[in-house]
C-alpha cells in the first residue's frame, strides 16, 4: 500500500542506494504530504537511517532522485532541519547548552553576522520547549544521553524550518520526555510544520504519528496511519516475528483501533 499525495512536500522517485555494492535502499518511491508527522519504522538494518541521510544528501544515489518542496535539496536547504543520530556526534566538544542550540540559528544569519539578542530569544524559547532551560549555561558534555538529545531537538526547533528530519531524536530519552517531545512535534505539524521521524517503536507511533513509512530494505508501505498499520503489512515489514505481531494485534484491540476502518 503506497499511497501517493498531491503537492508533496518530498518526493522520492526509485531511489537507490549502495554501500559497497550492495543496495541498502533499493526503488525507493514515495510521495509525501506537508503538515503531517510522519514515522519511518521498520526492523535493525532496514534503512531507515539511509532513507534520511539520502534524502540529506549525505550518501550518494545509486539511481533516483529527491525532490523538496519540489526543488533540488540545495535549493531549499534553509528551510530544512536536520537530527541526526546521537551516537554520531562528539559530545565532548567544549560548548554551552545554550551556545549549541544558538548554533540552529546560523543558517539565517549569513556567513558574517554574529548572533544576537534575537537569536539568543530564539534559542532559550527552544531551550522551554524541550523543558532544558535550566541547563542553559552547562557544558553539553555533562548532560546525560536523554537531555543532550533535546538539546539537539531544541538546536532543530531553533532553525525555524519547515520540515524537520530526525533520526531516532527518542533514543536515551525516558517514557515521559519520549511523549513530551511527541506531544511538541504534533503541535509542529498543526501549525504546519512536516515532521519525519526514524523511529522503532510501534506502540508509541500508532499513538502520534499521522502517516507511516514501513521500510524494510524497500518500501512496504506508505500511507495514513489507519490504512498502514494492518497485520499483512506489518509481516511484510518486520517478518515473522510473530511475538511483534502479537503485542501490535493486542494494542490494536486494547485501543480499539481498527486499521481497516475509513
Amino acid at each position: 500500500m503506497i499511497k501517493q499525495v498531491e503537492n508533496p512536500i518530498l518526493e522520492i522517485h526509485d531511489l537507490t542506494v549502495s554501500y559497497e555494492q550492495s543496495p541498502v535502499l533499493w526503488n525507493v518511491d514515495l510521495s509525501l504530504p506537508a503538515a503531517k508527522l510522519i514515522g519511518i519504522l521498520g526492523p535493525n538494518g532496514a534503512g531507515k537511517s539511509t532513507l534520511i541521510k539520502a534524502i540529506m544528501g549525505l550518501v550518494d544515489h545509486s539511481s533516483g532522485y529527491v525532490k523538496i518542496f519540489d526543488k533540488n535539496l540545495n535549493e531549499v536547504r534553509s528551510r530544512i532541519s536536520y537530527v541526526p543520530q546521537r551516537e554520531s556526534v562528539d559530545w565532548n566538544f567544549p560548548t554551552s547548552v545554550l551556545d549549541v542550540v544558538t548554533m540552529g540559528t546560523y543558517g539565517k544569519l549569513g556567513i558574517f553576522k554574529r548572533p544576537g539578542k534575537k537569536e539568543k530569544t530564539i534559542a532559550l524559547e527552544s531551550l522551554e520547549k524541550v523543558g532544558m532551560s535550566a541547563f542553559a549555561k552547562r557544558q553539553i558534555s555533562e548532560l546525560s544521553g536523554g537531555q543532550q538529545q533535546r538539546v539537539f531537538i531544541a538546536r532543530a526547533l531553533a532553525q525555524e524550518a519547515d520540515l524537520y528530519l530526525m533520526d531516532e531524536p527518542f533514543a536515551g530519552v525516558d517514557m515521559a520526555t519520549e511523549n513530551a517531545i511527541f506531544e511538541l512535534l504534533q503541535n509542529m505539524a498543526k501549525a504546519g510544520k512536516s515532521v519525519i521521524v526514524v523511529h522503532h517503536d510501534i506502540h508509541s507511533a500508532m499513538k502520534y504519528f499521522d502517516w507511516m513509512i514501513m521500510l524494510n530494505l524497500h518500501l512496504v508501505a506508505s500511507g495514513p496511519k489507519d490504512e498502514v498499520v494492518t497485520e499483512d503489512l506489518l509481516r511484510k515489514t518486520y517478518g515473522g516475528k510473530l511475538n511483534l505481531l502479537t503485542q501490535v494485534n493486542e494494542i490494536i484491540r486494547q485501543k480499539d483501533f481498527n486499521p481497516l476502518k475509513n
